[in-house]
């Protein structure tokens, strides 16, 4: 069975933390209560780089975090878009 290691949010450092917290307050600010980032983007925490190009992702379809995300397909092809880059493969 596979197993994608996830770096827990309280445990992230650095660049990695400024990212999850982004994430979260983005997320937060959305809903007007304090939110965890999503699982969604926590499978990707192992490399830096597709995490943070979740974090970057948010920040543009978001207006920095300060309205929701866009409605629509787009920010899924995206995301299947960034994991695909990086990923070198066709999903």
């Amino acid at each position: 069975m596979a197993f994608i290691h996830r770096i827990p949010e309280a445990e992230a450092t650095g660049d990695l933390k400024k990212d999850f917290d982004f994430i979260s307050g983005s997320y937060s600010h959305i809903s007007q209560r304090k939110v965890s980032t999503p699982q969604v983007y926590t499978t990707n925490t192992i490399v830096p780089a597709y995490f943070n190009f979740g974090a970057v992702q948010n920040r543009v379809l978001t207006n920095n975090g300060k309205h929701d995300l866009s409605q629509g397909v787009l920010p899924n092809i995206l995301v299947n878009f960034a994991i695909s880059f990086y990923s070198a493969c066709f999903y």
